[in-house]
């Protein structure tokens, strides 16, 4: 993992609320995989929001050629060193009781803090020693890695968490990524190279949440206008940008109002994939979110 100062001199900050002490998420919250097969991957570099790394998982059997992953929050880069470890070397079945939650629930057996510890410490090695501090305090003292509900409701949409064939997929697909430990605007700032897509996750609606608590709503705009005019320097002429939306903003518009008004002042294309999907433990309930996609026009 690369960041450009020690842990515990570190000062980031960034416009979405996070910084790098904020917690991780256990499992994806978002779910662009259900649309990536859409999309041409193959030979593709890629940089991403590093998050729970699951999505990460999903792009390496598509044909990726490269992966830089960033994140503001250090644990979220941990989390994605443990995982890494795990689906290297651990079962189908161990992979899932490492992640299981401490707690009864309808969807997966519950795995004790002790089993977690046993199973962590078959690949306490494999991890880098910044890591192993963290988790050594984590894993087997408290519940974590436990998800909480709201992760764990659609653990069965991630495929290497439900099948042990995508699993093994998974397994058999990875490679080696870069971690970068910084805000995603600092990172596209420093980077000096070209990709075929960048990912921002929901990053933009946090973005827009936390300047909406500041009661700073008349600077959406421009800083969301810098976030994807820089994202765009670093986008190869034919490159995309995505973007994550909880919600349907096919039937939403005003979801994707500022992303509009900046693609047309920017000259960008945008289009939308909506991503439908649903839960076991809310019956007949459907969820529809959206994945905007913005490209440069031709001569721009």
């Amino acid at each position: 993992m690369r960041d450009r100062e020690s842990f515990e001199s570190a000062n980031f900050e960034s416009e979405s609320g996070f910084d790098t002490e904020s917690p991780p998420y256990i499992l994806s919250t978002d779910f662009p995989f259900l649309v990536w097969p859409r999309f041409d991957w193959q030979g593709k570099k890629v940089l991403l929001i590093a998050d729970s790394g699951d999505n990460i998982f999903t792009l390496w059997p598509l044909g990726v050629s490269q992966i830089v992953a960033v994140d503001i929050a250090r644990k979220a880069c941990f989390l994605n060193e443990l995982k890494l470890a795990v689906l290297r070397k651990l079962s189908f079945s161990e992979f899932r009781k490492l992640f299981a939650p401490v707690y009864e629930n309808r969807l997966i057996p519950r795995t004790t803090p002790a089993e977690k510890r046993s199973l962590y410490l078959k690949i306490r090695d494999l991890i880098s020693s910044q890591c192993r501090t963290w988790l050594d305090s984590e894993i087997g003292v408290t519940d974590f890695p436990s998800p909480p509900w709201r992760e764990l409701m659609f653990t069965h949409l991630i495929p290497h968490f439900n099948s042990e064939h995508a699993f093994n997929v998974a397994k058999d697909a990875l490679k080696p990524y870069t971690l970068i430990n910084l805000p995603i605007e600092t990172a596209l700032e420093n980077s000096d190279d070209q990709y075929d897509v960048i990912y921002l996750s929901n990053i933009p609606e946090y973005i827009k949440h936390s300047l909406l608590m500041e009661e700073r709503d008349s600077e959406i705009s421009p800083v969301l206008e810098k976030l994807y005019a820089l994202s765009m320097t670093r986008l190869k002429q034919a490159g995309s940008l995505m973007l994550y939306i909880f919600g349907d903003a096919v039937s939403q518009p005003d979801l994707c109002a500022h992303e509009v008004e900046i693609g047309e002042k920017l000259g960008l294309s945008l289009y939308m994939e909506k991503i439908t999907f649903s839960t076991p433990l809310i019956e007949g309930c459907f969820f529809t979110h959206t994945l905007i996609v913005m490209t440069k026009e031709k001569g721009k």
